[in-house]
């Protein structure tokens, strides 16, 4: 049996909406320098073949991390190694820490192990992490995966025991927070080297949870009969499992937690591959949400209170555009046309409502969008208001003009009385409308506020 730890988490701003931003060259072995883990990335090959190109033997399929069949519209991201870095040195000393806080173990978790430091250090010691590493996307989240060597019989029942002192050993709750706090630092250094510095940071900025990772699915990998078995009974109280049968192998899926039973092991990292793009599109539906309901929170706030709106009309658009991108690109029909595909992202589907995710994302974004075409809207009918005051104005003043000149002196002493009392009344009422267009906003909001 096997221990993976695997969750996405969001960077707070995205710099596109694909691969394209880690193309940036030189960008890579700038992040590679002077650091202790190591960054990668594979860009896809054409998935698109010509005729020319067939009969020439030059198609072939490379999608997906080499799944055939899959489409990854988000990209493949950036792949970060961290095995033999500090952080996961981090992560095993954090780990202790958090099995010896009695406030984690002995309060928080009422009944946990006696010995439970003793298996913390027997699983650092004997066992470990074969695989540890971290994707990043474009749009802003990634995902983490930490897999261990094969646990032996002394420590298997432990399994979720181990699990959950590694899961708060990350959070920093019951611990120092070192392995937080850099992994936080490698993931914004990263972005910040890619980043074309083009705004899309800051039209995309979003509010993050202050421990990071919002929380993460266990899977126990089992290769044999023995080992599902006691994942079972191991997973009994934690979650509710959904039997799957799948091409692969089989899989009784979780919210929080999974059991994979690979039918060959050469083949069960497709298994794994759809579960990490399920939680992947989850964390990019769950960021953009909370976009959306940032900015329509801003834009109420703004509303009410007067300030002066930083949205135009561009920036709109721009927003407007990213929304229905992420909403058509996070479907998980444009993932796979795969039968037994489909019957697993189904599931997650229905126990996390990434559909109603993606049509509330939709709506949330054009609540915001109309309400901000709205303000706009008013803002353009008030300068074209002050822009025709200013055009009456002008002409009112002309009209003045002329008949001041037109009222000379030996003109006006021989016109009699009444008809220099009219141009001379003409003269002023025109005078009373210049100065009443002037002032025209001023006086309604006095009067306003009078009554």
């Amino acid at each position: 049996m096997k221990i993976i730890i695997s969750g996405y988490f969001d960077a707070g701003y995205s710099i596109g909406i694909d691969d394209y931003p880690f193309e940036k060259e030189g960008a890579l072995s700038a992040l590679n320098q002077g650091n202790d883990f190591l960054a990668s990335f594979n860009k896809p090959r054409e998935m698109y073949a010509f005729a020319d190109e067939e009969s020439g033997g030059a198609f072939h399929v490379d999608d997906a991390e080499g799944h055939i069949g899959l489409s990854v519209p988000v990209g493949t991201g950036l792949k970060i190694d961290l095995s033999g870095s500090s952080m996961l040195q981090f992560l095993h000393t954090e780990a202790i820490e958090a099995a010896s806080d009695n406030r984690f173990m002995g309060s928080y978790y009422s009944d946990p192990p006696k010995n439970i430091v003793n298996i913390i250090t027997g699983f650092q010691q004997r066992i470990g992490f074969s695989k540890a590493s971290a994707n990043l996307y474009g749009l802003g989240i990634g995902y983490i995966y930490i897999e261990s060597a094969e646990l032996n019989e002394e420590l298997a029942p432990y399994a979720l025991w181990i699990y959950r002192c590694y899961e708060y050993a990350t959070y920093g709750t019951y611990s120092s927070g070192k392995f937080r706090d850099a992994f936080r630092k490698m993931v914004s250094d990263t972005y910040t080297i890619f980043s074309n510095k083009d705004g899309y940071e800051a039209l995309t900025r979003r509010k993050i949870p202050c421990d990071y990772f919002p929380g993460y699915q266990l899977i126990l990998m089992c290769n044999n009969q023995q080992d599902a078995a006691l994942a079972s009974r191991i997973l009994a109280d934690y979650d509710e499992l959904t039997p799957l049968q799948m091409d692969d192998g089989k899989i009784s899926l979780g919210w929080a937690a999974a059991i994979v039973e690979p039918s060959n092991v050469d083949y069960v990292s497709r298994i794994l591959f759809l579960l990490k793009m399920a939680q992947i599109y989850y964390g990019i539906c769950d960021g953009f949400e909370r976009l959306f309901s940032h900015h329509i929170s801003n834009s109420v706030r703004e509303n009410l209170s007067g300030e002066k709106s930083v949205y135009d009309a561009v920036s709109l658009n721009r927003l407007r555009t990213i929304a229905h991108t992420v909403a058509e690109f996070t479907r998980f029909s444009a993932l796979t046309q795969n039968i037994s595909d489909q019957k697993l992202l189904n599931a997650f589907d229905q126990m996390g409502g990434l559909s109603q995710k993606i049509e509330h994302m939709a709506s949330a974004c054009e609540i915001f969008t109309n309400i901000q075409n709205e303000v706009l809207e008013q803002k353009q009918a008030r300068r074209d208001k002050r822009l025709n005051v200013y055009a009456m104005a002008l002409t009112a003043l002309t009209i003045v003009s002329v008949l001041a000149d037109m009222l000379s002196i030996n003109a006006a002493l021989e016109m009699s009385g009444w008809i220099m009392l009219l141009k001379l009344g003409a003269i002023l009422g025109l005078l009373i409308l210049v100065i009443y267009l002037t002032f025209e906003g001023r006086f309604l909001r006095w009067k306003k506020k009078r009554n």
